[in-house]
């Protein structure tokens, strides 16, 4: 393997990682999104990600741009916080199945085949 290939297959990784962490709610999800988008902007020159459409993610976060994500919300008045987790949450109603199941697609797609989970 190239050190090229390395790189994108280290991607292909952590988008396979983040996954899990976004169904298994190990981490909420505008934050998984959000990293999700990252990862996908760094696998692009690889051109790894063609056999998945993605653009959930994208259309996603397009939807709570404007909306505080992580540490940032830290620094927010809660009174205005409180605002935003009611539109947070009218996001999360609409994307939330369609973003679960495209991590499950990514997961069944990309994960190699020791680290695959199980049906059950």
């Amino acid at each position: 393997m190239t050190p090229e290939e390395k790189e994108g297959q280290r991607f292909i990784n952590k988008m396979v990682s983040n996954a899990r962490a976004i169904i298994s709610n190990q981490v909420a999800l505008p934050l998984g999104v959000y990293k999700m988008n990252q990862i996908i902007s760094w696998l692009e020159p690889y051109k790894k990600t063609d056999d998945v459409d993605v653009s959930i993610f994208r259309d996603y976060d397009l939807n709570v741009d404007d909306l505080p994500v992580g540490t940032e919300r830290l620094q927010w008045n809660i009174e205005k916080l409180i605002e935003f987790e009611k539109e947070f949450d009218e996001t999360n109603r609409i994307f939330k199945a369609d973003i679960l199941r495209k991590c499950r697609e990514l997961i069944d797609t990309y994960a190699s085949d020791n680290s695959k989970e199980s049906e059950e």
